[in-house]
């Protein structure tokens, strides 16, 4: 049944599914005593654009079951602050907005409590499907796996983030040069393509929930942030507003003013925004702007701005999760080349002069002028400039 439910989706939506269930997608069959198709909402926060969303109301309509989007921010994610968590909450409150506005209901848990167990598991246990966004880097893609070794349903992760699904790559690229050159002509048919949007309706589903939902529309935000035990020292950006409105309204902002001459701009952190780089990253991580919106704009604007633009977003950001699609734990340092690798042990007993806490790095009080006042500038504004950020790692 699984196997013919994904049979029936559109084929620009069944190539980005994929199985994330113990048993194979032909094999695990649909809970038949499920109450709804649950669809969790976490990289892909948008109502518009959204593969995830779609597969979830074709599958809802052709099961005759209603849909419910639900979408958690617990404190067991690492480094949590009041930026984070004000930025996801922002996020949040347009796409649920949004969702309404195509009739589809999205409910929203915000324990104050880091400790409180999750209630999606108890949620997805009524579920005849779970669908979910194929987000490749932890700690997604084990919850993902857990929550899926927990429930009857068959789970399904939908690829919301690139252009060319990662499941379609036929291995782990090592080299931009040979990812460009693999997937050119892929990119070259798919950046233009129009999307469209499901004219479907769907029951809306009102039955029990195993917790309160927050009321986004008229909650206060900084109030909530507050309540939460997260660290509080990280404040939110007032310039940086999370949200598809947002986002927009910043891509707008640099395709205007930026695009043509990003090629030439980019690489001076000193060029005032919106010349140099556009500040989307923090938009597409989370899904809050489509990429396929922001890749089809930039190629129908033309020119070598937009073509260098496009090579950023398409081939380096998609090397990326290509990279993490295919690596079971991205963050070990056994990953690294072994080139890299070999670098590091040759090194690892240099003298150094300093061993300097996490406190006054943290701070920007290392005594690197440069190093510091990128740390600083991180702490007020949440971002730094590519070439900066390069230099600041390293």
């Amino acid at each position: 049944m699984p196997h013919c439910l994904t049979e029936r989706l559109p084929d620009h939506l069944r190539e980005r599914v994929r199985s994330i269930s113990a048993a194979p997608m032909r094999e695990r069959p649909i809970n038949d005593r499920g109450e709804l198709v649950l669809y969790w909402m976490h990289h892909a926060v948008r109502g518009h654009e959204n593969p995830a969303l779609e597969v979830a109301l074709h599958a809802a309509a052709a099961l005759g079951l209603p849909l419910l989007v639900y979408q958690g921010l617990a404190g067991s994610h690492r480094y949590n602050a009041d930026r984070h968590h004000s930025f996801i909450l922002e996020g949040a409150r347009d796409a649920h907005a949004e969702l309404a506005a195509r009739g589809v209901r999205a409910v929203f848990h915000l324990p104050s409590d880091p400790a409180a167990p999750s209630p999606l598991a108890e949620l997805a246990a009524r579920a005849a499907l779970l669908v979910t966004e194929d987000f490749p880097a932890p700690p997604f893609p084990r919850w993902t796996r857990r929550l899926a070794g927990r429930i009857a349903a068959p789970v399904w992760a939908v690829d919301c983030a690139c252009i060319l699904p990662m499941r379609l790559q036929p291995e782990r690229f090592e080299r931009a040069f040979a990812f460009r050159r693999h997937n050119q002509r892929a990119y070259a048919e798919r950046v233009p393509r129009p999307w469209h949007e499901t004219g479907l309706a769907v029951a809306v589903y009102d039955g029990p929930l195993p917790f309160t939902p927050l009321e986004l529309a008229a909650a206060d935000i900084a109030a909530l942030c507050a309540a939460c035990d997260i660290d509080h020292s990280v404040p939110p950006v007032a310039h940086t507003r999370g949200g598809s409105w947002a986002g927009y309204r910043r891509w707008e902002a640099f395709k205007r003013a930026g695009l043509a001459s990003y090629h030439r701009r980019r690489n001076d952190a000193a060029e005032s925004w919106p010349s140099g780089v556009s500040r989307l990253s923090a938009y597409l991580h989370h899904g809050q702007v489509s990429p396929f919106r922001i890749a089809r704009e930039a190629q129908a604007a033309g020119g070598e701005g937009a073509e260098k633009f496009l090579d950023e977003l398409l081939i380096w950001r998609e090397l990326a999760h290509n990279f993490c699609f295919f690596t079971e734990d991205p963050e070990r340092l056994e990953v690294l080349p072994d080139w890299a690798q070999e670098t590091l042990a040759e090194h690892a007993d240099d003298p150094r002069e300093r061993i300097i806490d996490w406190e006054t790095l943290a701070r920007g009080q290392s005594g690197d002028r440069l190093w510091d006042l990128a740390q600083r500038s991180l702490l007020v504004h949440g971002e730094l400039h590519n070439n900066l950020r390069m230099t600041w790692a390293k």
